[in-house]
């Protein structure tokens, strides 16, 4: 530890020592750097002033400022990738004076193409441009790259940037992993603000919520620098959207598109419309983008619950396994609109909101096969299969569930603020505000039972990953698939909220000035963040029916289902319609409701305030060094609830319900507080001759926890440009990653039984994960329109938090025999290599030259140790993680065909090892998925489209791998491909 200490506090000390101002001079150059035709600002070009080696990087706008320059003569020098660089002469007279000069690129490009701006070409050239231009480890994927290819939503699109890989839901992106860091670790801004996320129990912001099409760009940043938010060991990814004040002309744009699931045979429709422009000679501007979408689609799923397989007899085999089927419909409205205003030359106010609804009706059909209840059958198993003998042992159970969900989740944001610049000064603020939800209304689990007493029950393994049912005896498969065989079991109404919103407020002030003549400026500015999260959640058991049996017979229907024979299914129509119909005849458990129901509340408020000084300095013109230091406050409180189930059984011989009081031998409960439910039974059982107690209670207590601890945050980032077609990269800064708010909650769920007390609970007592982050790389671009590159990165982390069982264990006010909570590894530590090449093949012959290829690969090595001792990769960290693009792009023909690689990763930590010891982990596969997409241009303003995801159809996989057996099933679903068709038109 002294030598982190030591290493951060030299940092802190460069900060000051390079940040010493002295008085600045008045004069000011600025400007805007475009392409030759003038309607396109150039983001991220590099504008020089030769004579003092001061340089600067265009912003959005394309506008550039230089203050403090002493009257005389200078020449700019700007570079841009893809262009030849511009030299133009500028006087200033006096020092008081301002000199607007604004320079057009591309001088050199056809307009008729305008390959500088305009298509695969011109997407590469603003990415490479922004990249090479900034103070930090960034990727940028321009408006032109987002959604060229058969993106759905912000996570599909970011995954083709290096280092990035994505976690998928139903077959489409949704959690971002920026170099092998768990998502939890990767914040998300929009248009600078901090997006919360609508999930109950994390930080991770589901990326699938936003649509593609309203984006402007998506900037990747790997390191970070004091002016923004600490929390991020993995990265940040910020979305932006347009601004008016970018355009000298209109631009309108509509695409419309038909959308085709080939597993569900179904088509969708999805719209897109953006409208951008400026008034009032170009000081206000107007940008309003919205997209819709609508699709149905699925997804085929076979998975073994836990996964539990037994091991030890001839043949293994699951002791549960499940079919899957899920149909949705799912529909995303995603809204953005920003108002900027420059009300004078010095003052820019602006206005920006973004708003996204997310939905699925999803309707999944399940059977769940019991096979571990009944006896293994030694003389009917053999070869790959295995069979279970009904009539041995416990009953064979099988459970045919449907799940009738309606899930919505919206996000959405707000933030104003305004620019303030008066020569070397300048001063922003902003005030935000960004909630998220998601909600459950009256969601349905219903289920029906059959209990098979006599038959053979087989599971073959021929494929160990496909699992398929056998059947050995005729009788019993036909009562298997017989709907009149199974009775209703039970029915769960869910009414579920999760909430998390933020009130963010900040302000910055920069002042640009030269030390001993090294040009530079300092900054230093504070924030607020005011976060609050809670999780209601109203859940209904009923297990029983006042009236008729009901029968699966009575409420069945067919899916299409490829994997295995899954039908007779639950009608969700025929089961929605008869319980809300029939509600009051349902019985309700009020056991298992008041659980439920009570266990997964919380409410957790997290304030942060921060503050940070830094400074900038140019070396020589070429050596570009930013320091500084954050310093964050955090203050945490939560409330929740310990849920305490306590189950008793008590008899004595005799008739002794006159003379005994039941509560002088029920046991005092592990949890004092109200009691929610009783079940309790005393009785006199004449056969028997003896009295019996059965009881079974439920109390809750509510609890709360605080927390509060500061952080100190230095980082430095150097950029040398060795050349101008060589840049060098360092960078070290210190991040931390607060608890997810349900972890750090003091929830407790309490079994009490007769001689032990076991559970699961949130540590109120978890400390943040904090990280010490090295980076170096080296950057290569020939011909400036393209690159190579090459880097290594090192994050050694300190108190990751992980779940893990533990014997003997007091929490939060209760003692347990056996808990499942969360803890703090001692450390943790990611290794990683990233690999980048993007190049156009414009030197080849003839057709050829409109070829462009793409390639990135990232190599991470990750562990954690856990409380054992045993080293685990980080759990969520692929290895590997690729991706290739070949494009082609000549006259009216855009073609695009990716590949996207990622790694096999660790998915759950098991307790439970085989038979030579080693712990049976949930891994899920490495994945290849094919995507590609084909345009072709009518006319200047009009673009018809076909795409098409996930060509080869490839499946999620996940498994347990015992030695000497290889990959067993946990997990396996299909997606089908998807087809996208439609017309675009720009203006």
């Amino acid at each position: 530890m002294k030598h982190q200490f030591n290493f951060s506090s030299a940092v802190s000390l460069l900060a000051v020592a390079i940040s010493l101002p002295l008085p600045a001079m008045a004069g000011v150059i600025e400007g805007r750097v475009s392409d030759q035709s003038n309607a396109v600002s150039l983001d991220g070009a590099v504008v020089r002033i030769e004579e003092t080696g001061q340089s600067v990087a265009t912003d959005r706008a394309g506008e550039y400022r230089f203050s403090g320059v002493p009257a005389g003569n200078y020449t700019l020098v700007t570079t841009y990738v893809g262009a030849e660089s511009e030299s133009v002469s500028v006087n200033v007279p006096s020092e008081d004076a301002t000199i607007r000069q604004d320079i057009t690129m591309g001088d050199d490009v056809a307009l008729v193409d305008n390959i500088l701006v305009v298509g695969q070409r011109g997407a590469l050239n603003s990415a490479l441009s922004k990249q090479k231009s900034s103070d930090k480890v960034i990727t940028v994927l321009s408006s032109d790259a987002i959604g060229q290819l058969p993106d759905e939503n912000v996570a599909e699109a970011v995954r083709r940037a290096v280092g990035v890989n994505v976690q998928n839901d139903q077959g489409e992106g949704r959690y971002v992993s920026i170099r092998g860091a768990n998502p939890n670790f990767v914040t998300t801004t929009v248009n600078g603000v901090r997006l919360p996320s609508p999930d109950a129990d994390q930080r991770q912001v589901p990326l699938d919520v936003i649509d593609s099409d309203i984006l402007s760009s998506i900037t990747v940043t790997k390191s970070l620098t004091p002016d923004v938010d600490g929390d991020s060991i993995g990265g940040n990814v910020e979305i932006s959207t347009l601004s008016g004040l970018e355009q000298k002309d209109i631009l309108f744009k509509l695409k419309g598109a038909g959308v085709y699931s080939n597993l569900q045979d179904e088509l969708g429709q999805r719209y897109s419309g953006v409208f951008a422009n400026n008034f009032m000679d170009g000081r206000f501007g107007v940008a309003a983008s919205a997209a819709f979408q609508k699709r149905k689609f699925g997804s085929e799923n076979i998975e073994v619950d836990g996964p539990d397989w037994v091991l030890d007899e001839s043949v293994p085999y699951p002791e549960e396994v499940e079919l899957r089927d899920y149909q949705l419909t799912r529909e995303r409205l995603s809204l953005a609109l920003n108002l900027d205003f420059q009300a004078t030359d010095d003052l820019l106010l602006y206005a920006h909101g973004l708003y996204s609804d997310f939905s699925d009706q999803e309707y999944r059909s399940r059977i769940e096969n019991k096979f571990g209840d009944p006896d293994y059958d030694d003389v009917n198993s053999g070869g790959t299969v295995a069979v279970v003998d009904a009539a041995s042992g416990d009953e064979y159970e099988v459970d045919r569930d449907l799940k009738d969900r309606f899930e919505d989740q919206l996000i959405y944001s707000f933030v104003g603020g305004g620019e303030y610049t008066n020569d070397a000064l300048t001063v922003d603020w902003s005030g935000a505000y960004s909630y998220a939800e998601e909600s459950e209304p009256n969601r349905i689990d219903g289920g029906f039972r059959a209990k098979f007493d006599t038959g053979l029950f087989g599971i073959d393994i021929a494929n160990p990953m496909l699992p398929q049912l056998s059947f050995p005896d005729a009788s019993a498969e036909a009562d298997y698939f017989d709907g009149s065989k199974y009775e209703f079991d039970s029915l769960e109404l869910t009414n579920g909220v999760s909430k998390d919103d933020e009130i963010a407020l900040a302000m910055n002030i920069r002042y640009d000035l030269d030390l001993f003549g090294v040009p530079g400026y300092v900054k230093f500015g504070g924030k607020a963040r005011l976060r609050e999260k809670s999780y209601d959640l109203d859940l209904k058991v009923y297990d029983g029916f006042d009236g008729d049996d009901l029968l699966l017979s009575d409420f069945s229907s067919l899916v299409e289902y490829g994997l295995e024979r899954i039908n007779p299914s639950v009608s969700p129509t025929a089961l929605n319609e008869f319980f809300h119909a029939n509600i009051d005849d349902f019985e309700l458990n009020e056991i298992d409701t008041a659980i439920e129901s009570t266990g997964a509340n919380y409410i957790a408020n997290e304030d942060v305030y921060a503050g940070y000084a830094m400074a900038q300095r140019t070396f020589g013109g070429n050596i570009n060094v930013v320091a500084g230091v954050r310093m964050e406050h955090t203050k945490y409180s939560a409330t929740g609830n310990n849920v305490l189930t306590q189950e008793f059984e008590y008899s004595e011989a005799g008739d002794v319900t006159g003379t005994l009081d039941p509560e002088s031998v029920i046991p005092a409960p592990a949890v004092t507080g109200d009691l929610l439910a009783e079940d309790l039974e005393f009785e006199y059982d004449a056969g028997d001759d003896e009295t019996v107690l059965e009881l079974v209670r439920v109390y809750s207590q509510t609890v709360t926890s605080e927390q509060s601890y500061t952080d100190w945050l230095p980082s430095l980032n150097v950029r040398y440009d060795i050349s101008d077609e060589v840049v060098a990269r360092f960078g070290y800064y210190k991040t931390i990653v607060r608890p997810n708010l349900e972890a750090a909650a003091p929830r407790t769920l309490v079994e009490q039984g007769e001689d032990d007390v076991e559970g699961e609970a949130g540590n109120p007592l978890l400390k943040r994960q904090r990280a010490h982050n090295l980076d170096a790389s080296l950057e290569f671009y020939p011909g400036n329109k393209s690159i190579l590159s090459a880097g290594v990165f090192y994050k050694d982390i300190q108190d990751f938090i992980a779940t893990q069982q533990f014997d003997d264990l007091s929490i939060n006010g209760v003692d347990f025999d056996e808990v499942v909570t969360y803890v703090n590894l001692p450390d943790a530590s990611i290794f990683g290599i990233e690999l980048n090449a993007q190049q156009p093949l414009d030197f080849l012959p003839g057709l050829l030259d409109g070829f462009i290829v793409s390639a990135n690969y990232t190599y991470i090595e990750g562990e954690a140790t856990l409380a054992d001792g045993r080293e685990i990769s980080i759990p969520g960290q692929s290895k590997h993680v690729a991706t290739g693009i070949l494009g082609y792009e000549k006259g009216p023909l855009d073609l695009r065909f990716a590949a996207t690689y990622r790694g096999e990763y660790l998915d759950e930590i098991s307790v439970t090892e085989d038979a030579a010891g080693n712990a049976l982990d949930r891994i899920v596969d490495s994945h290849l998925q094919f995507d590609v997409s084909a345009k072709y241009r009518i006319t200047d303003q009009l673009r018809t489209f076909i795409e098409f995801k996930n060509i080869t159809n490839e499946p999620f996989q996940a498994s347990i791998r015992p030695a000497g057996i290889g990959s067993l099933n946990a997990q396996f679903e299909e997606y089908g491909w998807s087809a996208k068709a439609g017309i675009s038109f720009k203006y």
